[in-house]
């Protein structure tokens, strides 16, 4: 058999786990309907709540390139080495079809988010796992270790469903991820939405095909109280109440105040008139930015009038743009100081130039005329 490394190990020595019994529990007719139409409101309802999202805030640079605490590589590494024994465990009793249980695929959410820098993604992830945390407490109220005769084996289900929690709370508590407000339940309702998709679409779908009761998919549990075939329909309502009362009770015993991303949402206003807000303040701040341009040019063009002023009380007079001769026409021979340009053509030179009108060459010296004082 191809699937035989995943599913060949999978026996009916543990109640409900396969088998007809199992597969007879209810019609394949009424898991698909209830999967189609469940899958649907899902859908519908997380649409709905992500309309509602307020933005994601980040930290700043500096916490963002923060190093790796360590405690969060102790917790990264035992997370990792635990999952990876697992599935060894699952590769030799050739059961790797129960790593599509969701406390697997939550392992494999909280080691990404340990590994990564903090970001946008991982505080989504880290939201809509924070509730998936009935998993970890179910499993140490209903724990199911029949299966697990390998030595080390029903350890690993101990610690990786202990640190299912711990690791959510060391999080809270170092503050490398922000949950949303206390009062704010639209992740509350993405995250379990998520969770109920999965189960009755991926779990539901491989369920059916090997007939193996993936996380009680096909068949209740011998310890569910809720037996009969309405058990999923009483399982969608109650862990739709345990999820958002796990979650808000984790963050109220162990979140510190910059764990919360505190709502700017004022009473009564919606999130499109906060949107519409923002944009609106954004249009100013634009329009703004040009003025103050305007003001700072201006700035410059007053001081540079200013020492244009200056200059042109030590300039010669002039008339009509020209420099000003005397009436009884004796040539000027001032040149600028600057000048290396010789001129043998009468020539007027601008204000700005600093020069008197030239008659002798470039090269000629001024000589100051004396007076002989007795």
């Amino acid at each position: 058999m191809v699937w035989d490394w995943a599913v060949g190990g999978v026996t009916e020595e543990v109640p409900r786990t396969m088998g007809p019994e199992c597969e007879n529990y209810m019609t394949n007719r009424r898991r698909i309907i209830e999967a189609i139409l469940f899958c649907l409101v899902f859908i519908c309802v997380i649409r709905w709540a992500i309309k509602r999202l307020e933005p994601i805030q980040l930290p700043d640079a500096k916490e963002l390139n923060k190093p790796h605490s360590g405690m969060r590589i102790a917790l990264l590494l035992t997370m990792t080495l635990i999952f990876g024994i697992e599935m060894g465990f699952k590769l030799a009793n050739r059961s790797v079809i129960f790593v599509l249980n969701p406390c697997h695929i939550q392992t494999l959410v909280q080691i990404y988010i340990l590994a990564a820098k903090p970001s946008r993604t991982t505080t989504a992830l880290f939201r809509i796992q924070m509730n998936n945390l009935n998993g970890a407490f179910l499993a140490y109220i209903f724990p199911e270790v029949e299966c697990r005769t390998l030595p080390f084996e029903q350890a690993t289900y101990w610690i990786q469903h202990a640190l299912l929690y711990i690791i959510p709370v060391y999080i809270l508590r170092s503050g490398l991820c922000q949950v949303e407000d206390f009062r704010d339940f639209n992740w509350v309702i993405i995250g379990v939405e998520f969770q109920l998709i999965y189960h009755f679409s991926v779990l539901n779908i491989f369920s059916m095909y090997t007939g193996i009761n993936l996380n009680h998919m096909l068949c209740a549990a011998e310890s569910d109280p809720f037996q009969g075939q309405n058990y999923r329909i009483v399982a969608v309502i109650h862990e739709s109440i345990l999820c958002p009362i796990l979650n808000k009770l984790t963050v109220y015993l162990f979140a510190k105040p910059q764990s919360i991303q505190y709502s700017t949402k004022r009473k009564g206003a919606s999130v499109s008139t906060m949107r519409s807000q923002q944009q609106h303040y954004e249009q100013l701040t634009l329009q703004s930015s040009p003025s103050s341009l305007s003001s700072s040019s201006s700035s410059t063009a007053t001081r540079k009038v200013s020492q244009t002023q200056k200059l042109q009380q030590h300039k010669p007079p002039t008339t009509c743009n020209k420099l000003y001769m005397p009436e009884d026409g004796a040539p000027s021979q001032l040149i600028h100081r600057n000048s290396r340009e010789q001129s043998t053509s009468s020539k007027y030179l601008q204000d700005d130039d600093f020069m008197l009108e030239q008659e002798a060459p470039a090269s000629a010296e001024y000589r100051m005329p004396t007076t002989k004082i007795d």
